[in-house]
């Protein structure tokens, strides 16, 4: 009965989040989630270090989630849903409509970055070609010295 419970509340979020996605930004809140949660926690007097001992989250991830970390901090983003579960949870806010958000807008900024194009070619230059051919024209040179003169 636990993993029906799951699966109604992933079929759920999953319903909200197409739901949000289809809407234009300002319509999804009325400000980005990092700001909404900044605020809020800068509304109950918590600092981000006080806040990152309560809750058990790191605080890099906290930052992070808050929009002032170093967009490198992670490969992927998402991984960083379970942490704001729990601090949109601390800071009363409804987990679900925050994970919503956030995925939205992760999704929008990867849709945003252009796609890596295949890495340039370097073009040999010309003196190494040239070199390559000489330095392979010697080693014939010496194979064909060598099997002649086992051969005589």
């Amino acid at each position: 009965m636990a993993s029906g419970q799951f699966g109604e509340e992933a079929m759920m979020e999953e319903e909200q989040l197409n739901d949000l996605q289809e809407q234009p930004p300002e319509e999804v809140g009325q400000e980005p989630i990092s700001l909404l949660l900044k605020r809020r926690r800068e509304a109950k007097g918590l600092s981000l270090q006080a806040t990152a001992a309560a809750t058990r989250v790191p605080l890099r991830y906290l930052r992070h989630i808050e929009g002032d970390g170093p967009p490198d901090l992670l490969s992927d983003e998402l991984y960083l849903v379970p942490f704001l579960r729990t601090y949109a949870t601390f800071l009363d806010l409804d987990p679900s409509s925050a994970v919503a958000e956030f995925v939205i807008a992760v999704r929008r900024r990867e849709n945003a970055a252009p796609l890596p194009g295949p890495a340039p070619r370097r073009a040999l230059s010309r003196r190494l070609v040239l070199l390559l051919l000489l330095l392979l024209a010697g080693v014939g040179l010496l194979v064909f010295f060598w099997i002649s003169g086992q051969q005589g």
